[in-house]
């Protein structure tokens, strides 16, 4: 046999485009958890990572309900099949599923075989059922049990493993007689699942604690083997004195409710805690980890040629164990088959074929010892940030000769592969450029096909090389603060007291307080801003800062900021109406030709640094009243507020005689009873929409002009 070790590079050209990539990336495939979104058809994904063609899996029949909740052989080459949850049973036979009858009393969790006939349990009612194989049905006896997970059958007993009121139950029953209890463990929520160790001696798994229990019939005698840390014991096996334990957190729950997750819902949980496990009980029942997982659950399991097979959801994956420790060492498990359904419900030996039950949908597959000829991967979504020119993909493989190992490639613009996406390209040639626009997202195929019986193709890993396409900041807005306030890292100084800031500047500092990284205070004659502004690809910014004027050039304030906020001095600026033009760079993060820009321009702004003026103030008697008369104007700003002393001390907010702050010259129209006068002096103040302020004072019975 000749091997080639092929190292297979496929470039895929760029459209034309006028930016440079932002960001090079590369994503790996080489190892188990690398594969772990992949869709699987005919490929076997070793613990090391490396793939290669899988046993033959071929579907042979499918049930119209989406969940198998158990399957029994019936001893004729076929299956019967529990399924959906009105206690609909089927059987298989010839490559056909047939319906064989339906119990009243909700879902069929559990069954055996009692001689010809088959014995099941509906979970609703504790109540057995024998059906003849024709389907014709009659009661056997009823349990006081509130669930029943489990039958097994010895002679004419059936031995029947649930859970009650009492905790963990387990009963013999024969037919037309009572069912009497052998055991129970109040501290366990149910008995799960029952297998014979020897005769008279019966192996239980729990749900509660997840214990490992011996029942013996002689003096009924129950032994705790193993604690398995697990929430539950799913599925036992025994071979060759050896005892094979399935463990998992969460899942008794969902299946007595009737409801088991989708495939998709296989991503779903991503934390590190483990949720199932598969362990090794020797002859001395001392036990070993094998298996663990923190995203597959343990559905079903059996030995079949020198290697243990983990059913497990929800992904419909079978796992494979070697049995001997030997083996184990250097190929601790493998995925031999991704049925693509959700789950695989049940293990039924066919002959030399595993026939392997799945649900959701509900299927019937036959699993071979023999290599397909042909499988395919399809990769995990590759996924841009936010869209990326895509690049070459490198292929590391062994091709025996017969063998051969393809890539293929397809993008689109949804999370998940669908109607919307390119077609798969066709096979691509060592070199082979192929045009892909830029996307969000993409994917690879491996195909893996062999004509010779046992030969195979051995992919050890792929590498596709990426670039995340620069895009440009995106703006949102400029946030132009009121008159006054400043901000920056730290406060600066105070250099006024707190009475010379405007009255609605003192209440709005409190209330922008901590802005993230920046302190907000008060100095006259500042301005600031408040820039909204994002990057699609999370670069670091600066930005470029420029006054610009009404009238007359640009005044260059800063070249490379780097904070989202800026205060800057009026005081050396003329009066008038400004904007700010702040073009934000992706420069930091970027290689030169790469960089791109956004700009953005407030709206227009004052400055204005000129104190109001009042050219005009009476304070004239009017019988027991003094009438208060005085204009206050300004070339720039609207006149804000207005107050008035007639005591020398306190000073009384007014209104103009329209009631309205709005225009650039308002005037002013009071009567002050005599009673509020003290002395003959009388004080007014106005200030501006930029907080500049003037004042005057005039005598009783006095009207000046400016």
């Amino acid at each position: 046999m000749t091997i080639n070790r092929l190292i297979i590079t496929i470039a895929i050209a760029l459209c034309a485009c006028a930016n440079v990539a932002a960001q090079q990336v590369t994503a790996t495939f080489s190892t188990f958890n690398d594969w772990l979104g992949a869709d699987v058809k005919g490929v076997r994904i070793s613990a090391d990572g490396r793939l290669r063609l899988a046993p033959n899996a071929r579907r042979t029949a499918q049930l119209p309900e989406g969940v198998v909740w158990c399957a029994v052989s019936d001893g004729q080459g076929g299956a019967y099949l529990s399924a959906g949850t009105e206690g609909k049973i089927f059987r298989y036979s010839s490559g056909q599923a047939r319906p064989l009858t339906q119990l009243k009393g909700g879902m069929v969790f559990a069954m055996t075989r009692l001689g010809n006939d088959l014995i099941a349990a509906t979970s609703a009612d504790g109540k057995l059922h024998r059906i003849r194989p024709d389907g014709d049905s009659r009661p056997f006896g009823e349990v006081d049990a509130r669930v029943i997970w489990s039958l097994a059958s010895n002679g004419t007993d059936v031995f029947i493993a649930g859970g009650g009121e009492r905790g963990a139950m387990l009963y013999l029953a024969r037919e037309n007689s009572i069912a009497r209890r052998l055991a129970s463990i109040p501290e366990e929520t149910a008995f799960t699942t029952i297998i014979q160790e020897s005769p008279g001696v019966w192996i239980l798994g729990t749900h509660g604690n997840g214990l490992v229990v011996r029942f013996t019939q002689v003096g009924e005698q129950v032994e705790v083997l193993a604690t398995t840390g697990f929430e539950e014991v799913r599925a036992l096996t025994l071979q060759d004195g050896q005892l094979y334990v399935g463990a998992n957190q969460g899942l008794a729950e969902k299946m007595s409710a009737g409801k088991l997750e989708n495939r998709e819902g296989y991503l779903v949980f991503n934390d590190a805690s483990v949720c199932s496990t598969v362990l090794r009980l020797d002859k001395e029942r001392i036990p070993q980890v094998l298996w663990t997982s923190s995203r597959s659950q343990v559905f079903s399991m059996i030995a079949w040629k020198d290697q243990l097979l983990i059913g497990t959801g929800n992904r419909s994956r079978i796992f494979a164990i070697p049995l001997s420790e030997r083996l184990r060492e250097t190929e601790p498990f493998s995925v031999i088959q991704d049925l693509g359904a959700a789950q695989v419900t049940s293990f039924l030996l066919a002959g030399s074929d595993m026939m392997v039950v799945a649900s959701n949908p509900a299927e019937i597959h036959l699993l071979s010892e023999a290599s397909a000829t042909e499988g395919a991967l399809d990769s995990p979504p590759l996924r841009a940030n936010p869209i990326a020119d895509w690049g070459r993909l490198y292929l590391d493989a062994e091709i025996p000769q017969g063998t051969n190992a393809e890539l293929q490639f397809r993008v689109g613009s949804t999370e998940t592969p669908d109607s919307t996406w390119g077609s798969w390209s066709p096979p691509l040639r060592p070199g082979e450029r192929l045009q892909m626009k830029p996307t969000r997202f993409a994917q690879f195929r491996i195909k893996l096909t062999s004509n010779r019986g046992g030969g195979t193709p051995i992919v050890e890993g792929i590498r596709a090389h990426y670039a995340n396409r620069n895009l440009a900041p995106v703006w949102e807005s400029i946030d132009v603060m009121p008159s006054g306030i400043v901000i920056q890292r730290q406060s600066p100084p105070e250099d006024v007291g707190i009475e010379r800031i405007p009255l609605e500047t003192q209440k709005l500092i409190p209330a922008l307080g901590w802005g993230g990284a920046e302190k907000r205070s008060y100095r006259r004659g500042s301005q600031a801003f408040v820039f909204r502004v994002s990057d699609p690809n999370n670069d670091q910014l600066s930005f470029r800062i420029r006054l610009i004027p009404e009238r007359g050039s640009a005044i260059e304030l800063e070249k490379e900021w780097r904070e989202s906020f800026f205060t800057f001095d009026t005081l050396p600026v003329p009066d008038g109406r400004y904007r700010l033009e702040v073009i934000a760079t992706d420069a930091p993060s970027q290689p030169f030709n790469a960089a791109l820009t956004g700009t953005w321009r407030t709206n227009s702004f004052v400055i204005d640094h000129t104190p109001p003026t009042i050219p005009e103030t009476s304070a004239v008697m009017e019988g027991d009243s003094l009438r208060v008369r005085f204009t206050a104007k300004d070339e720039s700003s609207v006149i804000k507020d207005a107050a008035i002393s007639v005591d020398g001390e306190t000073w009384l907010n007014i209104l103009p005689e329209d009631n309205v702050f709005d225009q650039l010259e308002e005037h002013f129209n009071l009567q002050i009873p005599m009673e509020r006068l003290r002395g003959d002096r009388i004080m007014v103040k106005v200030s501006d929409a930029c907080g500049n302020g003037q004042s005057s004072a005039v005598l009783v019975g006095e009207s000046r002009r400016r």
